[in-house]
């Protein structure tokens, strides 16, 4: 089931970037006094975070991430770039304990859904002959709507709802090769920062509870390696690959998107 979501998604984006490319036949004429650049994406990322760090129970898990996402990017000055963003995540928080209510739960309900907003600033400082370097800031707030869920082996209903929320925060240099004609490589290296919280309440008859954990990403640093591909003078494709180094190993993530310029 939440393997068809996720590819309904992807065939919803695409039908709506090739209404994109089309509407191109009745614009050739006409350029509009701000560049804009919408664009269609979809990323992974697999990150270890620690529950209640300061806690000294705490213990770590894995937080998955499927996000859909559409950007709108507005070249606001020549070579300054600001983009908006708005989506859609299913993330798993398997593996988290909640030990402070009535009765103790551990989530295994696969993905949540949530809703993502955000922007992105890049700069390009300097160009000099192969190569670029510029500035890349971004930040991604993730909604997670409210789930309720029914407590299994009981004699009597009870009942659990839960509502995640998380925040990513990303900013550091951007290198790129700029000799091949319509085909930039580039590598972004930055301090990369992911946190949040769950809060979750039981009601089972008169007894109620609540408990409310948070998170954050062992990983405070990302490498990124990818490539923008032109395939005309209006529509690019862009794919990158993340690594998350940390004390307990390596994260990873990888994000495709599909632009057009008008």
């Amino acid at each position: 089931m939440k393997r068809s979501l996720h590819l309904a998604l992807v065939l919803v984006f695409t039908l709506i970037l090739t209404h994109f490319c089309f509407s191109q036949l009745e614009t050739e004429e006409r350029g509009p006094s701000i560049k804009l650049t919408p664009a269609l994406g979809f990323e992974f990322s697999s990150r270890t975070v620690t529950w209640n760090g300061d806690d000294e129970n705490a213990y770590s898990s894995k937080l998955k991430s499927f996000l859909y996402t559409l950007n709108m990017e507005f070249e606001i000055q020549e070579s300054l770039f600001l983009s908006l963003l708005l989506g859609y995540s299913s993330s798993n928080y398997d593996e988290m304990a909640f030990r402070e209510l009535p009765i103790s739960l551990e989530l295994d309900v696969g993905g949540i859904s949530g809703y993502l907003f955000g922007g992105e600033i890049k700069k390009n400082l300097i160009s000099t002959g192969d190569f670029g370097i510029g500035l890349l800031g971004r930040f991604v707030f993730c909604l997670g709507t409210k789930n309720e869920w029914e407590i299994p082996g009981l004699a009597v209903i009870g009942k659990a709802e839960g509502n995640p929320t998380w925040m990513r925060a990303v900013a550091g240099p951007l290198f790129t090769y700029q000799k091949f004609n319509y085909f930039s490589p580039y590598l972004f290296l930055g301090f990369n920062y992911l946190w949040g919280s769950f809060k979750m309440e039981e009601t089972i008859q008169s007894l109620k509870g609540s408990e409310n954990k948070k998170f954050s990403a062992e990983a405070l640093f990302g490498i990124s390696l990818g490539a923008i591909y032109e395939i005309t003078d209006t529509i690019s494709l862009k794919g990158e690959v993340s690594v998350f180094p940390h004390k307990e190993g390596i994260d990873f993530g990888f994000m495709i998107n599909a632009a057009y310029a008008f």
